[in-house]
């Protein structure tokens, strides 16, 4: 497959993306919590205990100062906690609280209500097309973004060397 084509498949795919998937998104958020806010607590969510503020930067591909902003809102909301690092105190750690992970459970049962509509109204076999593609698209996605974090730990090394 030629990359052109890819690409074009991409440009066609976004304007109904944007449509059914991520405008109805962005307006079942809570006033209180931003798309960054939403995508923090799901990582926190993902990656278990407890994450620096520099891999929570990079694994949202942020800039550390957005982030320290977007963290500070978490905090304020409950949503989030920072942790000294027990091996060394120099390193703040953030930590999703009980409210953290009752938010997320709460937007999946109560808002996103959304989209089980909208695979409900699919049928049986194109809603598991559907599944099944963005379960390869999520795959692609975790694939890129741990050759990424890769490629930059290289880069950093043979930066210092």
């Amino acid at each position: 497959m030629k990359t052109s084509e890819l690409q074009e498949l991409l440009l066609r795919t976004m304007p109904q993306w944007h449509y059914w998937i991520d405008k109805p998104f962005k307006t079942l958020l809570d006033d209180s919590v931003s798309l960054g806010m939403y995508y923090c607590i799901q990582i926190l969510k993902e990656n278990g205990e407890s994450l620096t503020m520099t891999e929570l930067a990079r694994m949202t591909h942020s800039p550390k100062q957005q982030i320290t902003k977007t963290v500070d809102r978490l905090t304020e909301c409950n949503f989030a906690e920072r942790i000294s690092d027990p091996n060394d105190r120099r390193i703040v750690r953030l930590k999703l609280t009980q409210e953290g992970r009752d938010y997320t459970e709460r937007f999946l049962t109560e808002k996103a209500g959304y989209y089980q509509n909208l695979f409900d109204e699919m049928p049986p076999e194109e809603r598991k097309e559907f599944y099944q593609a963005l379960q390869t698209l999520h795959e692609c996605f975790c694939k890129m973004h741990r050759k990424k974090i890769s490629q930059e730990k290289t880069d950093k090394n043979q930066t210092k060397s």
